[in-house]
């Protein structure tokens, strides 16, 4: 996947490099597709390309050619790539209606993370310890685990993040 911002009043040449990348792409070998994303609608200046082959060796073929070099070479006219960096944890922390949030620091998502942890796993052993204490260490930790990631995955943490939403976020709005 690349990120890239088109730089104002490029918008059109942007339009016709990529199309014409998609054309030089799907000659390839192992092209599956591409798929242009743009965040927050047509007008957006923001643009994610997933591009996608069968295996890991053509996609470092494709990206390791020159023609694909050239059209990165050209495309640094047009538009800027960014990058994001995630550790994957701060996707529990989205919130909806707030574009551009910049992440939590991670010791505020450890520490909201954690208390949705003690509350499950207490609860869970609790409620659920009274079966399951003879069953096999393997099964009992496979079960506890499940709950554990499927409830903080599914409910607390959305929940918390709204709930500890100005904590949280105290710059956005």
């Amino acid at each position: 996947m690349v990120s890239r911002r088109i730089k104002p009043g490029h918008e059109n040449e942007y339009s016709d490099w990529l199309r014409r990348a998609i054309e030089s792409t799907n000659r390839f070998p192992g092209y599956r597709g591409v798929t242009t994303i743009s965040p927050q609608g047509y007008d957006s200046d923001v643009r994610y390309v997933i591009w996608r082959f069968d295996s890991q060796r053509n996609l470092e073929n494709w990206e390791k050619s020159g023609e694909r070099a050239t059209f990165v070479e050209e495309v640094k006219a047009y538009a800027e790539q960014f990058y994001e960096e995630t550790s994957g944890m701060e996707t529990w922390f989205k919130l909806p209606d707030m574009h551009r949030v910049v992440a939590p620091p991670k010791w505020k998502m450890a520490s909201v993370t954690l208390l949705a942890v003690l509350a499950i796993s207490y609860l869970a052993h609790l409620l659920l310890n009274p079966f399951v204490s003879p069953w096999p260490l393997a099964a009992n930790t496979l079960l506890f685990s499940t709950i554990l990631v499927v409830t903080l995955t599914y409910f607390a943490m959305p929940q918390l993040s709204r709930l500890l939403r100005k904590w949280l976020y105290p710059l956005n709005p």
